[in-house]
This record gives C-alpha cells, sequence and structure tokens, in this order.
C-alpha cells in the first residue's frame, strides 16, 4: 500500500504520509487485505493455527469476504471485482479466485458468497518454480532474453545441462501436484540451474529482486522488509488511530513463509487453478513482469503462459511480443513513452516492464497505472486487440 500502489507513500523519516499521484486508487476503489489470517495487522488468536496451504487460506479469504459483502458492504458484492497480487501474492490471487468461483458454481449463485470477479492481476507472480528456473538461463544466457554476458560461458553451459531435468521434474510436479514431488522438483532446479545464480547472491553480488542493484544483505537484498513503512506502521501513534497497541508489525512474516516451506505447499503449481479459471469462467487475467525481475523473471513467465493449457494455448503461444506504450495514462501501439512488450487477447494477457524489478508498481508507477487502469476500464483492447 505504501510502497507501491496506494493513496500515499511514507516520507523518508517514517513519521508522515504525502499523497501519492500515480496511484491505483484514481482507477478503483482498492482494498488492502493482510492474509492469510495472522500477518501484518490481521489478528489470530493462536498462530499455530494460521493457513499453511492455499485451500486453507481460500476458505478464510472466502468466509472474510462473504462478512464483507453481506454484513458491512452490500452494495460492494455485484460490482466487478478485480484481484490483484504481487509476487506470493500472484499465487493466491489464483487460487483464491478459482476457489471462490468454484463455490459459487456449485452453490448455484444461492450461497452466501457472489463475487463477479471480473480480472486477475498477477505483478511478478509466482506461480510456478520450475519455470521461473529454467527461465534464469533465457535471463543470464540467452541473447534473445536481453541479458547475455551477465554470467560466464562455463556457468552458462552447466546451467543450460541442467535445464532438461528440471522442466522434467516440472512437468511431474504439474501432472501430480503431490508436494513432495514439487518439493523435490523446487530443489534439483534450484540446484541445477539455480546454483550458479543464487551463489552470487551476496554483499555487492545479485539482487534477486532488481537485476539493476547490487545485493546489500542477502536473502532479500534490499529494504522489501523495512524502510519507513515499517517504520511509520509501527509508531505507537500510528498503531494507536488504527486499533492497535504494540503490535510488531512486517511487512513479511518469516515465520508463516517457513511454515509454508516446511509443509512443502509452497512448492505446489497454480498451473491447474489458472486453467481452470480461464476455461470455465469469463475472468480476464492479466501478467506484468518487470525485466529486471531476477526471481520471478521475465522469460520464465513468457515460458509459463506459452506453455499453460487452456482452450486457446495454440493461439496464445504463436502470438509474437509487441512494444506497448503509453501516454496520457493510456495504452497505445505507437507513441509516447515506451513500457516494454506484450502479447496476448481480451482473457489472457501479459505486459513486460522496462526498467522495473519486482516491484514494477514502485519502479514504473505511470506505465503501471496505465497498464491497470486500461485493463480493468477495457479501453485498450476494443482500439487495437482482439477478443478472441
Amino acid at each position: 500500500m505504501f510502497k507501491e500502489i496506494g493513496p500515499c507513500y511514507v516520507n523518508a523519516d517514517g513519521n508522515l504520509t504525502s499523497r501519492r499521484e500515480m496511484s491505483w486508487t484514481n482507477r478503483a476503489n482498492v482494498l488492502f487485505i493482510d492474509q492469510p489470517i495472522g500477518i501484518g495487522f490481521s489478528a489470530l488468536a493462536n498462530r499455530s493455527a494460521a493457513a499453511t496451504n492455499l485451500h486453507a487460506g481460500a476458505r478464510d479469504l472466502h468466509a472474510f469476504l462473504t462478512t464483507f459483502t453481506a454484513s458491512v458492504f452490500p452494495e460492494l458484492a455485484h460490482r466487478p471485482w478485480h484481484f490483484a497480487g504481487e509476487s506470493m501474492g500472484g499465487h493466491w490471487t489464483t487460487g483464491y479466485a478459482q476457489y471462490i468461483l468454484s463455490r459459487q458454481q456449485e452453490e448455484g449463485g444461492i450461497g452466501d458468497l457472489s463475487l463477479n470477479i471480473e480480472t486477475i492481476i498477477a505483478v511478478s507472480a509466482y506461480i510456478d518454480s520450475s519455470r521461473t528456473d529454467v527461465g534464469l538461463y533465457d535471463f543470464f544466457c540467452d541473447e534473445e532474453g536481453g541479458q547475455h554476458s551477465l554470467m560466464n560461458e562455463t556457468a552458462c553451459a552447466a546451467m543450460a545441462a541442467a535445464v532438461p531435468e528440471c522442466e522434467r521434474l516440472g512437468a511431474l510436479c504439474r501432472d501430480t501436484y503431490d508436494r513432495n514431488v514439487c518439493a523435490v522438483a523446487a530443489r534439483e532446479c534450484t540446484a541445477g540451474v539455480g546454483k550458479y545464480f543464487w551463489d552470487g547472491v551476496r554483499p555487492g553480488g545479485w539482487d534477486p529482486y532488481d537485476s539493476r542493484n547490487k545485493c546489500t544483505e542477502p536473502p532479500l537484498c534490499s529494504d522489501l522488509n523495512g524502510g519507513p513503512a515499517a517504520v511509520y506502521l509501527n509508531q505507537p501513534w500510528v498503531q494507536e488511530r488504527l486499533g492497535f497497541s504494540q503490535w510488531p508489525f512486517e511487512l513479511i512474516d518469516f515465520d508463516l513463509n517457513e511454515r509454508w516451506t516446511l509443509e512443502k505447499h509452497v512448492f505446489v503449481p497454480t498451473t491447474r487453478e489458472l486453467t481452470w479459471l480461464l476455461d470455465n469462467t469469463d475472468v480476464r487475467v492479466l501478467f506484468v513482469n518487470g525485466n529486471n525481475d531476477i526471481i520471478v523473471n521475465t522469460p520464465g513467465q513468457l515460458r509459463l503462459l506459452d506453455e499453460q493449457p487452456w482452450k486457446r494455448q495454440a493461439w496464445f503461444r504463436n502470438q509474437r511480443l509487441h512494444e506497448w506504450y503509453h501516454s496520457s495514462g493510456k495504452l497505445n501501439e505507437s507513441f509516447g513513452t515506451k513500457g516494454g512488450k506484450w502479447k496476448g487477447n481480451y482473457r489472457l494477457s501479459i505486459f513486460t516492464v522496462d526498467e522495473a524489478g519486482h516491484m514494477s508498481p514502485a519502479d514504473q508507477p505511470t506505465a503501471l497505472e496505465a497498464v491497470v487502469g486500461s485493463w480493468i476500464s477495457r479501453d485498450w483492447y476494443r482500439s487495437w486487440l482482439s477478443s478472441d
């Protein structure tokens, strides 16, 4: 909220906020949800009861949204909803949307919750780790990836040799959805393809979240879990106004992250959920990826979507990447500021973003507001995109 897309940002001293001109709130009403329950300011009496798998997290969100739309803001229930998530949030948005919509279909529209989920917006989304691991080779070694010479010839040869086994294990993971199989795939892909990158994540080395930066302190290598926003939200007077007292707020909950990892559910992709959404609903899915993001790299996301099973897969895979531009808050194909490249259609599209890392809405706020605003308003494809 404070770091990227909210209506304000926190000043450098962590005491005050200032208005953010390029906020997604310019385009829509935005509800920020701290989830799974137990992270951020979301309260949980017993932290051991926190969700450690996608199904449990989806069930909790379903319960929250039921109360939110039935008892608190019933007028919002049938408006268009857009589920947006970044990084692991992309994993959750696809999984949660599939859970909610499948329940609504099963209940025939007479259940407690009836949301009109119109789109999913997945920013640097963690969907399938094997795809992003294989994408590391493209990112560092392939001229087509635009990052040629970032790895030496020996490292690139070793990474290339490890790609087939990573792809085999990744396919086995997607076929079985077995968390133990998927954990093995993640381990072997990291040890094979990812080793040469991760060995370079050290002070002065690679920043996994932005290839333009040098790592300060691993593993995050930047202030993703700190900075002015964390200082501000831990101020006693701020918490008092929010209704909390001495609440240890953290932007990233490493404890819950470790529990998801130990349970191995974090390694299971959400490719099946994405297929279901594309084939069984009218939900439109937008992927956005910063071209300087390493940990969720653009080549890996393009591989993911080209190989994503759905009824229009063959068409999508055959589409070429085109340059996109933005001007006066709108997208176009030929003038204004170049934003990156895109491919897709009315149902599934990906926009890559130049000069942007893992947090592309913060790195290129004007460009991202144009992309997201045009996507949710539907004005972009009316003029330059076929709906088939």
